[in-house]
C-alpha cells in the first residue's frame, strides 16, 4: 500500500510537468471547432455502470467475448450487459477496489484489487469462480490465455494462475524503478510467449508455461537529471506477423522481431497510451495528444493530427475507416484512418474517456461494428456510425 501512496504523489508531480494539468505554462486543452463531418455516429444504448475509476488515474475498459459485454468500476461492481441491446445480464458487488479489469476469456472474467487480489468470475452466472494473491497492486488489466491467467502488478512481477483452480503456476520478477506513471503495461500474449513492457525502458519475453525469459531488450535509455524526467513505462505492447510494437513515455515507438528482440526501428516520440494497429499503419497518441500514423514497416509519418492538441486524449481504436479516441470531456473524435482528418464528434458522457473504444461486430444495424466507450464516471455507451449521405 505504501508504493501505491509513493506511485499516487507521482501522479501529482507529473501533473506539474504537464500531463495531467495546465500548470507551468502548459497550453490549455485545444478548443473544439467545426469540420466537415463524414461519418453520422449514432448511440445505440448507454448506461451508468456505477462510479467508473473512482477519482482515480486508473485506465478501465470494457471487455467482450462472443455477445457479452463486460465492464467493472473501482468501487467493485463487476457486470455484463448484452452488447447488442445492453440488456443486463447479471451484477456483481465484490466489496472490493477494483483498479484492473475486466478481461475475458475461457469461461472467466477476471479482476485485480487494489491489494493485488486476483479474482475470477463465472462468465455466464458472475458467480465466484476463485481468488489468488498477486505479490502486489495491479492496475493493468490481467490477460487470459489457453495455458493460464497472467497478472503484472506494481512491484514488476508477472505472476501466472491455472485457469480451473487459480493456484500459482510460476512467478516472473523483473527490476523495476521506485517511480512510475502507474500505467504498468499490460502484458500481450501471442504464440506462447508473454510481452509485458517495463517502466525503466525494457520489453520483456516470457514463455507462457514455466516463465522462462526468452529475450530482454532495451527500448529506450532512461534521460534526464531527475526521476520525473527518466521515466519511460512502456505501454500495452501490440503484436502481429512476428513483430512486437511498443511506445513509451519520454521513450521512443519502437517496432521489434518477436524471435529475438532486435530493434528493427525507432521513433524519439513520447506516448503513455497504447496504439492502434491495422493495415500498413500504426497509429499513436503522443503525450500532449497529437495523433499520428506511422508506417509499420518504417516508423515514417504518414501524417499527424494537431487538432486535439493537450485534450488529454485516451488511447485509439480503429472503427472501420475511422480512428476512434476519446478525450478528457467525454468526446469521442474520429479521424480519418487515410488523411487524419477529423470525420465526426460524438459525446457520450461528461467523464474523460482514457481506455481504447471496444469495437466489435455484434450483429448490429447493416453489420457495421458496435463501438463500445466506457468513461472514467461508469458510463458505457454502445455506437454505432454510417457514412454521411452527400
Amino acid at each position: 500500500m505504501k508504493r501505491l501512496v509513493a506511485i499516487l504523489m507521482a501522479a501529482g508531480l507529473l501533473g506539474g510537468c504537464g500531463l495531467f494539468s495546465s500548470a507551468r505554462n502548459v497550453a490549455p486543452p485545444a478548443k473544439l471547432k467545426p469540420f466537415h463531418a463524414r461519418l453520422k455516429v449514432t448511440r445505440v444504448w448507454s448506461h451508468d455502470t456505477g462510479n467508473g475509476t473512482g477519482g482515480y488515474d486508473l485506465v478501465l475498459r470494457p471487455a467482450r467475448v462472443g455477445g457479452t459485454i463486460y465492464v467493472a468500476n473501482e468501487n467493485g461492481v463487476v457486470a455484463a450487459y448484452k452488447a447488442r441491446d445492453g440488456h443486463k445480464l447479471w451484477r456483481r458487488h465484490l466489496k472490493a477496489q477494483i483498479t484492473a479489469g475486466a478481461a475475458a476469456g475461457h469461461g472467466l472474467v477476471v479482476v485485480a484489487t487494489r491489494r493485488g487480489r486476483v479474482l475470477a468470475l463465472k462468465a455466464n452466472t458472475g458467480a465466484n469462480a476463485w481468488t489468488a494473491q498477486a505479490p502486489s497492486e495491479v492496475v493493468a488489466a490481467p490477460v487470459i490465455a489457453s495455458h493460464g491467467v497472467y497478472v503484472a502488478s506494481l512491484d514488476g512481477h508477472v505472476t501466472a494462475f491455472g485457469l480451473t483452480h487459480g493456484r500459482q503456476l510460476w512467478m516472473a520478477a523483473h527490476t523495476h524503478p521506485a517511480l512510475t506513471l502507474f500505467l504498468t503495461a499490460r502484458p500481450t500474449y501471442a504464440t506462447g510467449v508473454l510481452y509485458e513492457g517495463y517502466a525503466n525502458g525494457e520489453l520483456v519475453a516470457l514463455r507462457t508455461t514455466n516463465g522462462e525469459r526468452l529475450w530482454t531488450s532495451a527500448v529506450a535509455q532512461p534521460r534526464g537529471g531527475d526521476a520525473v524526467e527518466r521515466l519511460i513505462d512502456l505501454a500495452h505492447p501490440l503484436y502481429t506477423q512476428d513483430i512486437v510494437y511498443v511506445d513509451g513515455y519520454h521513450g521512443a515507438v519502437a517496432a521489434l522481431a518477436a524471435h529475438s528482440g532486435r530493434i528493427l526501428w525507432g521513433r524519439p516520440l513520447s506516448s503513455y497510451r497504447s496504439m492502434a494497429l491495422g493495415g500498413q499503419a500504426l497509429y499513436v497518441v503522443t503525450a500532449h495528444s497529437r495523433v499520428m500514423a506511422l508506417a509499420n514497416a518504417s516508423g515514417g509519418t504518414l501524417w499527424t493530427q494537431k487538432a486535439l492538441l493537450n485534450r488529454r486524449l485516451g488511447s485509439p481504436a480503429l472503427a472501420g475507416p475511422a480512428v476512434v479516441v476519446g478525450d478528457l470531456a467525454g468526446y469521442t473524435q474520429w479521424l480519418s484512418r487515410r488523411t487524419g482528418e477529423l470525420v465526426a464528434r460524438k459525446r457520450v458522457g461528461e467523464g474523460a474517456i482514457r481506455a481504447a473504444p471496444l469495437v466489435a461486430s455484434v450483429g448490429g444495424h447493416k453489420g457495421r461494428p458496435y463501438v463500445f466507450v466506457l468513461t472514467t464516471t461508469g458510463r458505457l455507451t454502445a455506437l454505432n456510425f454510417r457514412p454521411v449521405r452527400p
